[in-house]
């Protein structure tokens, strides 16, 4: 059972010391390389300001977000350390993104030029990264074209050119690809000749080609501990935990219909108990008759429809009582249910079911 306080039957709970061990793990992989995390998203559902915090004590270089409202969340939080833009900027954003000292993606002359009347404007100079599309296809400048964008950043005083980077989109033989382009164009005028910080690494290319490393690596599930297919860091652990508390159980005769629709039928007399988490919460609904729990240590099934603050499940003629700790992701026990199987019978990525918990579910560090 939790020993602590909680406002909502379920909950997510958060390990900050695994969280910075896997932060030092990938340290010792990378060697002198600056470590740039990526919290967009609520961090990946792990929360913001919190893991941005702990991740500026653990040493991180740089902290990533996707949109200039995270930016200034982590700058409230007192957070010191820079924090790149990576999304799209509009330009009634730029004085905030100037006032909160947060380095600015640039992938147009368009937004380039926006960036610098605004700068003018305020007679402030900025700190900017040139984004470039290695085969991404979603933003950023071409090769081809980035030379004519850098050598504009170039003349302007206005700007301080800290970085150039690119996406990874595959984890295959196309990444070599990208990554030999990328390497190119920094050897290439106007890139030439200027020290600015290259970074192309995701969790994929830190995992399966050093190569792309150049001076910044970008690892984002990696620190929170997870792993591509057919990778394997020793220590690397998630940190990640969801819970909730058993909140009525009943006695079901044979034949009897399950939740909504009755999707589910009895086969036999049997114990249903009931969890105050549904996918009001983020709790998938395309779980409903797939997914399983954990009641002391022991694998349940979810019977019948997910419903929006709720669910059910089948004890057979095992024991559970109202307020016992239930777990849908992470540990109890010798078991475990991991979010790669519930991504799984989701059919998606755990990046998806990471981030589709909200703010209904608070979140518990230690």
């Amino acid at each position: 059972m939790t020993s602590h306080k909680i406002t909502h039957p379920s909950w997510i709970e958060i390990d900050l010391q695994q969280f910075k061990k896997n932060i030092g793990i990938i340290r010792n992989k990378i060697g002198n390389r600056l470590f740039c995390l990526p919290i967009k998203a609520n961090a990946y559902g792990h929360g913001l300001c919190p893991i941005g915090k702990a991740a500026e004590e653990a040493g991180v270089d740089y902290l990533a977000v996707a949109h200039l409202k995270e930016g200034i969340e982590l700058r409230k939080a007192n957070i010191g350390i820079p924090i790149l833009v990576m999304g799209a900027i509009h330009e009634d954003q730029i004085e905030e993104l100037l006032r909160y000292n947060l380095e600015i993606s640039i992938s147009s002359l368009y937004k380039a030029a926006l960036v610098a009347e605004g700068c003018q404007r305020l007679g402030q100079k900025c700190a900017v990264h040139l984004e470039v599309d290695t085969g991404m296809q979603r933003t950023g400048v071409r090769p081809t074209t980035s030379l004519q964008l850098m050598t504009f950043l170039l003349e302007r005083r206005c700007f301080e050119i800290k970085g150039v980077y690119s996406h990874l989109a595959r984890n295959d033989a196309f990444a070599l690809e990208q990554i030999e382009t990328f390497r190119a164009l920094l050897q290439t005028p106007p890139f030439a000749g200027h020290r600015f910080i290259a970074h192309l690494a995701s969790t994929g290319g830190v995992c399966f080609y050093p190569s792309s490393y150049f001076d910044m690596v970008r690892p984002a599930l990696m620190a929170f501990g997870y792993l591509p297919k057919a990778a394997f860091l020793p220590g690397i652990a998630p940190c990640f935990s969801l819970k909730t508390k058993i909140s009525y159980f009943k006695v079901v005769e044979e034949g009897e219909g399950i939740s909504y629709d009755h999707s589910y039928i009895t086969s036999k007399r049997t114990r249903i108990v009931t969890l105050p988490i549904g996918y009001g919460d983020g709790y998938r609904r395309c779980l409903s008759n797939r997914a399983e729990v954990l009641i002391r240590g022991k694998r349940f099934p979810i019977v019948g429809s997910i419903c929006m603050d709720s669910c059910m499940v089948d004890i057979g003629a095992d024991e559970a009582f109202v307020g016992e700790e239930v777990v849908l992701i992470g540990k109890q026990g010798d078991e475990a249910i991991t979010v790669e199987e519930i991504a799984a019978l989701c059919d998606t990525i755990p990046y998806e079911i990471l981030c589709s918990f909200n703010g209904r579910l608070s979140r518990h560090y230690f």
